[in-house]
């Protein structure tokens, strides 16, 4: 009995003995299989990228307006008081809207002064005339009178011309009667030039009345002019950009009162970094975002002057216009600088440069191993980086910030 209890606690000793080894050896060959243990990195908190191979454009980005070509510029035309303001920036506009009313007592008393000045220039070249046709009645009258006497005259001598050949006229009386012939002709054309010269007198006097009117009238129509003014109407179709006044407020005369912009006819000014200025240029082509869709454009003007580190390039806009574009409105703009054609690409990785050597880690067939890589980075653009070597097609990266195992060479992915 003793024997037989002595052999079975022998067997159960070696086979826990056993089933020891075979744990530790298990355990062994797992973690020289790991390329690290202390090494791994959960899948869901990596992002990953793949290398592309294609055109790759390079683009620099940047922030500006929408800009009016036709702008008109409201100002005051007189000292003069806010008294209504109807329409404020933002309201879309036709050239007869009005945009606010002024007022100024002065102007228009003004008006009635210029307009009582002009009634009265009218009624003195009315009196002009009447005077002037009193006064020429009155020489042709006496023309007339003149031109009967000589007649008389003339008669007179044509029948003692005849009587003084039967000597029944002396010859002293008949000469008397050429001599008061011979004066009352020439007084006749004395009185006729006279009449002349009334004429043209008169006339010179009704020209000078007549420019008295015609300047009164300027002076009514200018400060009628002026008066209107005080309605501020738009002058041109688009969308009012500012309003510089208040209600109540007093105003002088060339104070900007308002800006209209037109809609219709818009460009873009794009402030881009002072480090991307030398890739910008004449006829660039330029991807202008306004948040409801893109608009065309190409590169028109490139401002020389720095301005808080950044330069503005003007954009002429060659596509339709956006629904929702109008002067004034944020938008970014993308202008493309150049293009690599069939080069290696990938998303750009965290602190990676271009033109430089960088470290990814690649990952395996099975997704489940990333090792470290040495990468030759070129050109960027605003999402991916050119690969110059180190990589080809279809590879997989991550593309984290991996600074804190940049000691590994390989680390493991977990689910």
């Amino acid at each position: 009995m003793d024997v037989i209890l002595t052999k079975q606690k022998q067997f159960k000793v070696n086979k826990i003995a056993v089933l020891a080894i075979i744990a530790c050896a298990s355990l062994i060959i797992w973690l020289v299989m790991q390329p690290n243990a202390s090494a791994k990195v959960a899948a869901a908190d990596i992002w990953i990228g793949a290398i592309k191979q294609g055109d790759l454009q390079q683009t620099v980005s940047g922030f500006g307006k929408l800009k009016s070509k036709e702008t008109r510029l409201l100002t005051a035309y007189s000292n003069a008081t806010v008294e209504e303001i109807i329409l404020k920036p933002g309201a879309i506009v036709q050239p007869d809207s009005v945009i606010l009313k002024l007022f100024d007592p002065q102007i228009d008393q003004a008006v009635k002064d210029a307009q009582r000045s002009l009634v009265q220039a009218n009624n003195q070249f009315l009196q002009l005339e009447i005077n002037q046709k009193r006064e020429l009645l009155s020489q042709q009258s006496a023309m007339e009178i003149l031109r009967a006497s000589l007649e008389s005259a003339d008669l007179e001598v044509k029948a003692q011309s005849q009587l003084i050949e039967k000597g029944i006229v002396s010859s002293i009386e008949y000469q008397r009667r050429l001599l008061v012939q011979r004066q009352l002709t020439r007084r006749l054309k004395i009185e006729t030039l006279r009449i002349e010269q009334l004429k043209e007198l008169h006339q010179a006097n009704l020209t000078i009345a007549q420019s008295n009117i015609v300047a009164q009238q300027e002076a009514v129509t200018l400060i009628e002019q002026t008066q209107q003014r005080l309605i501020v109407k738009a002058g041109i179709a688009g969308v009012m950009q500012s309003l510089s006044v208040e209600l109540g407020q007093s105003v002088n005369s060339g104070q900007q009162l308002a800006l209209v912009g037109s809609m219709s006819q818009l460009y873009a000014l794009v402030n881009i970094p002072q480090a991307n200025m030398q890739h910008v240029a004449i006829n660039q082509v330029v991807d202008i975002d306004t948040r409801a869709g893109s608009i065309a454009g190409l590169v028109t003007r490139v401002e020389p002057r720095v301005t808080n580190g950044s330069i503005q390039v003007e954009v002429t806009l060659t596509s339709e216009l956006t629904d929702n574009a109008r002067p004034e409105l944020n938008i970014s703009g993308n202008i493309l600088t150049n293009t690599l054609n069939n080069v290696l690409y990938v998303q750009k990785p965290i602190n990676s440069h271009p033109n430089s050597e960088g470290t990814l880690y690649q990952l395996d067939n099975s997704g489940e191993t990333a090792h470290a890589t040495t990468l030759q980075f070129g050109a960027e653009t605003k999402d991916t980086i050119q690969v110059v070597s180190g990589a080809s097609v279809n590879q997989r990266f991550i593309l984290s910030d991996m600074s804190r195992w940049k000691n590994h060479t390989a680390i493991a992915l977990v689910q």
